[in-house]
């Protein structure tokens, strides 16, 4: 005898998993008179709160406390469980400071920065004005391994996710150290070093947004020629390869 029962819901880890969980709770917030964002379908809103989804993760704004309990209960009344996890400053780590008198938006990741200080031991080291050395950051095949006890993949990342979000002026040198993370030697730790030290100095500051009214897009690019040529060595590929950096705003 063979049975055939149909799963009235989706596995958890199957590709279709994310869609179907977006379509059921999208579902829901537009029986609770949400619609869609023409331009991004993550993006529901009514007149007092907005949300916006990412896969699990919901970010709501709101405009009184009470229409946002009321959201809450009516989404529990259809079998839908959450977790409030406070801010978007305590979810993302990003602190944002709005100067009412011109309209501008400062966005800072001072405690994160902090955390690369202390997982470093650099919490009290001197301060640098730049965030690298002005000679590109080579292979270093020759060159003894780092010393330090601090995890080198795991300080990448988290200047990854700084640089990424509120410090593009590291970017490029946030980019060179993690070429290295597969095997950094003393100079590439040094590097690091060198860009802990710049955060140090100006852990206060962070990316500066100034709504204009428009949505124009500009695009400014800059590039190298075979930048590494005299870092790396001659025969290695990396020594003639050129690199290119753009920013968008």
């Amino acid at each position: 005898h063979a049975t055939c029962l149909r799963l009235l819901k989706s596995l958890y880890g199957l590709s279709v998993a994310p869609r179907l969980w977006y379509q059921h709770l999208s579902e829901a917030l537009r029986e609770e008179g949400f619609k869609a964002c023409a331009n991004d379908p993550c993006l529901l809103y009514k007149d007092t709160i907005m949300v916006v989804l990412y896969v699990d993760d919901l970010g709501i704004a709101y405009r009184d406390q009470s229409d946002l309990d009321k959201l809450f209960a009516n989404l529990e009344a259809k079998n839908l469980s959450f977790t409030r996890e406070g801010t978007f400053t305590d979810f993302l780590g990003i602190n944002f400071t709005r100067d009412t008198t011109n309209g501008t938006l400062t966005l800072t990741q001072k405690g994160l920065i902090q955390k690369i200080k202390e997982a470093t031991g650099m919490s009290d080291s001197n301060y640098n004005w730049t965030p690298a050395a002005q000679a590109a950051l080579g292979i270093d095949p020759d060159g003894p391994p780092m010393t330090e006890t601090w995890s080198y993949r795991s300080i990448v990342g988290m200047l990854l996710y700084l640089s990424t979000n509120t410090r593009p002026d590291i970017a490029f040198a946030v980019s060179q150290v993690a070429r290295f993370c597969h095997n950094p030697k003393r100079s590439h730790a040094s590097a690091v070093k060198t860009l802990v030290r710049y955060l140090h100095r100006t852990s206060d500051m962070g990316m500066i947004v100034k709504p204009t009214g428009t949505l124009d897009l500009d695009c400014y690019v800059d590039a190298d020629f075979a930048g590494l040529h005299g870092r790396d060595p001659d025969r290695s590929p990396t020594s003639a390869k050129s690199r290119t950096g753009y920013i968008i705003t």
